[in-house]
């Protein structure tokens, strides 16, 4: 994974997308903070959830991995769209998801832009059913991991296009949508694959454009993304629990 953050990194220097977007040295310093604070939790989050789980799961499925890994990663995404979107439509979850959605800016660095809960849940949502359903801890490993590097590249500020793949893989042109502060066409729920997008109708695909504007339009009462102490606690005590679906 470093190597291929380091190649993100060089491509948004080389290509970027808009140059307003790369981050500055107060948000690189948040932003690695994020960085170790949710590779820490997403860590113990997903290996206690798939030792449990493969203690749990009623036998190994007999799937060999070159088989397995497209599996896992289809089951693994139908629950993350799933979580994804029910951060947005439900006012309870987009206290915490809200918090990814602050940022006016959209860069590898802030992918790591994600409150605790919010990173806990989403892992154990999509890690629990491959262990339990006897996925081998390899299989679920290698679609973490595909899933993790999707994640990165959906944020990418390069211009890359994906051509005739961006029907069915995500990329930056796809995410930025999904950041756009425009409800009406902020889809693109899945960050991996538009699969899960187009069956549900919320797909959003238009190559060379882009949205006006990302971020959360009158910010909703969010603190800054660069006030990381205080987006750690919002979510537990804003006093406007409707502030927000999206």
């Amino acid at each position: 994974m470093f190597f291929s953050l380091a190649a993100m990194a060089l491509a948004e220097v080389a290509l970027p997308f808009r140059r307003a977007w790369r981050p500055d040295r107060r948000e690189l310093r948040t932003n690695g903070v994020y960085f170790l604070m949710n590779g820490i939790n997403s860590g113990l989050a997903n290996a206690g959830a798939t030792a449990t789980a493969l203690w749990m799961a009623p036998s190994q499925m007999p799937l060999p991995l070159w088989l397995a890994v497209p599996t896992a990663l289809l089951i693994s995404t139908f629950f993350g769209y799933w979580w994804h979107r029910a951060g947005h439509e439900s006012a309870r979850l987009w206290r915490f998801h809200g918090i990814h959605h602050v940022p006016q800016k959209l860069n590898v660095a802030n992918n790591n832009t994600v409150h605790f809960v919010d990173l806990l849940i989403g892992n154990l949502v999509t890690t629990v059913p491959l262990a339990w359903l006897g996925f081998s801890e390899m299989a679920v490993a290698t679609a973490g991991f595909l899933t993790s590097f999707q994640g990165f590249f959906a944020h990418l500020n390069a211009d890359v296009r994906l051509g005739v793949l961006g029907r069915w893989v995500m990329g930056p042109e796809h995410h930025r949508y999904h950041h756009s502060v425009r409800v009406a066409e902020a889809g693109n729920f899945s960050s991996s694959i538009t699969l899960w997008d187009r069956l549900f109708g919320t797909f959003v695909h238009r190559p060379g454009r882009s949205p006006a504007q990302i971020g959360i339009e009158g910010g909703q009462g969010f603190p800054a993304d660069t006030a990381l102490a205080a987006s750690v606690v919002a979510p537990f005590c804003r006093a406007d629990r409707n502030a927000g679906k999206r």
